[in-house]
């Protein structure tokens, strides 16, 4: 886990923590709402960030493989991502999920 997503978690769920103690303790509940207010975002803003960071490795770990496809020639997958090959891509949708090394 890098810095800033490391950072983000220790701060999202501290404050979190943070509220749910001062709940405990029986602080009104306007000094709550707002630890609340600020924690929550900051959880959600953690989960996408982390989401993000695992489409980048995916997308990097696509990028390195070797392209052995017998109709496009290509060397490197990073070719068939930039010509958009049919041949080799493996797509979901609209989006390429993988990159195909089979022979056959």
């Amino acid at each position: 886990m890098d810095i800033i997503r490391r950072w983000l978690f220790i701060m999202g769920i501290g404050t979190v923590c943070f509220a749910i103690s001062l709940f405990v303790i029986r602080v009104p509940i306007r000094t709550i709402i707002v630890f609340f207010v600020i924690g929550i975002p900051v959880v959600i803003l953690w989960f996408y960030a982390d989401e993000k960071s695992k489409k980048q490795r995916a997308f990097a770990n696509i990028m390195s493989k070797r392209c052995v496809c017998p109709i496009c020639k290509h060397e490197q997958a990073k070719n068939c991502l930039e010509q958009h090959c049919a041949c080799c891509l493996v797509l979901k949708g609209e989006s390429i999920i993988d990159h195909s090394s089979n022979t056959r």
